[in-house]
């Protein structure tokens, strides 16, 4: 979610310099609301069929149509997904409360005034000491009723994040300090030199928005943790979830440039605490977009809290409320992602048990279940200290392990079917679109073109 300002506002093109480029307010809106359709029509695809195969998860869905070597691309799919978002969840809690080099002020360093980079003090030892003092603790039940209450406090932080957004960029507004490049549509050249760049940018926002949405290999056990669960049942569940994250999201997802914050700021603002989320402000509907957009522009980073400093929001309110502000988010933006975090260990722990041994994680003996569940652990922790920038991970995580789940498989269950010609014309339209965006994230990043 937070990549998607950066997929909106910050597409590149592979010119003599980088360009910083926009999609604008209307035409990433657009963009936004294609991705939350597709990813509808995709779940609605995964319930129905695995209603009429009575089955109870994807992976055994996909096993009867396709094959044990179907599975395996699936769960590989998935694992490849869930892993990827671990590594970006530390990443930006990393960001949050260390920063980056050479300043490192992030919320621990600034309260302590060690800007040095003491090893106790440095990204390796802060995430050390929540991956062994949180994250590990809270995976030790072996019930996932255990740990389901930390999705409901997770969106409850997202909400708090997107409060303090909405009500700076209202100060921003109220004060007359909107940014300049806010815009409601891109100009030509503002989305690359040719037809092909231009689509290349767009497929870009699509996988990054893509990537946010993905709930495709979790639909059907939530469907049978229902009361009465039926296809219609899970469906509305569906509509509820994408009507409540939807806006939330777009709220995170299209920013602009404070005056205070240009160019110029881009290399100190980098190691800075935090990020924003965007927002549109003409038909009530997408009045979040427009909240971000008015306050940050197109040098926006690849997680958007990291704009999100002290020293930005102390020009917009008083410096003691700003320490509230920056602080509130990072503590509580943190607790959402780790929360997220274990969820996201139980989900990939699931997908690896089932393509090695085809059977759940939960029948497992307690010594491989927690011997695996330390190494997906420490494999998340591993790599996040290595990456420093999550949006070109996400980029192509988003354009080529999601469209697997979200739209290759669901397609092919179409057309393996036997549907209408209306049906089918649409899933090989959904498939394009998939193939179409595989193809373009990984151009990019054979190219040096993708964004970091």
């Amino acid at each position: 979610m937070l990549a998607l300002p950066c997929a909106v506002s910050k597409a590149r093109v592979a010119a003599a310099a980088s360009i910083p480029l926009g999609t604008g307010i209307l035409l990433g809106a657009s963009l936004f609301c294609l991705v939350a359709l597709l990813t509808f029509v995709s779940c609605t695809i995964i319930v129905r069929y695995a209603a009429a195969a009575n089955v109870c998860s994807y992976g055994e869905l996909v096993t009867q149509k396709f094959g044990r070597r179907g599975s395996i691309l699936l769960q590989c799919a998935i694992t490849v997904h869930v892993s990827g978002v671990m590594v970006g969840y530390n990443v930006i809690i990393a960001d949050m409360l260390v920063g980056s080099a050479p300043n490192f002020t992030g919320m621990l360093p600034t309260v302590l005034n060690r800007h040095d980079n003491p090893w106790w003090l440095a990204r390796p030892a802060v995430l050390a000491y929540l991956m062994v003092g949180v994250v590990c603790p809270t995976l030790i039940p072996r019930s996932l009723r255990a740990v389901a209450r930390f999705s409901s406090f997770s969106v409850c932080m997202l909400f708090v994040l997107a409060t303090a957004i909405a009500g700076l960029a209202a100060a921003a507004v109220a004060e007359g300090r909107v940014a300049p490049g806010v815009h409601l549509l891109p100009a030509a050249a503002a989305l690359g030199p040719s037809p092909f760049q231009m689509l290349n940018n767009i497929l870009t926002v699509i996988s990054v928005s893509a990537l946010a949405f993905t709930c495709q290999f979790n639909l059907l056990p939530i469907k049978h943790s229902l009361r009465g669960p039926s296809p219609n049942g899970m469906l509305r569940v569906l509509l509820l979830g994408l009507a409540l994250c939807a806006p939330l999201y777009a709220t995170v997802a299209i920013k602009g440039e404070h005056p205070g914050l240009g160019q110029g700021a881009k290399g100190e603002r980098a190691g800075q605490l935090g990020r924003c989320l965007p927002g549109a402000a003409y038909p009530w509907w997408w009045g979040g977009l427009a909240w971000g957009y008015a306050l940050f522009g197109q040098g926006v980073e690849g997680d958007v809290l990291k704009d999100l400093t002290v020293r930005f929001v102390s020009g917009l309110v008083p410096r003691t409320t700003a320490l509230l502000v920056v602080y509130g988010v990072a503590l509580s933006y943190t607790l959402c992602l780790l929360a997220n975090f274990v969820l996201k260990v139980w989900a990939v722990r699931e997908a690896v048990v089932e393509m090695v041994v085809q059977r759940p994680a939960a029948h497992l003996p307690p010594g491989p279940f927690y011997a695996i569940t330390a190494a997906l652990v420490a494999l998340a922790y591993f790599i996040s200290v290595l990456v420093p920038s999550i949006y070109g991970l996400l980029a192509l995580v988003g354009a080529t392990a999601t469209v697997v789940f979200s739209y290759l498989f669901p397609s092919l269950l179409v057309l393996k079917g036997g549907s209408t010609g209306a049906q089918r014309a649409g899933a090989g339209a959904l498939l394009a679109l998939g193939a179409a965006m595989s193809l373009t994230a990984v151009y990019d990043h054979l190219t040096g073109q993708g964004l970091e």
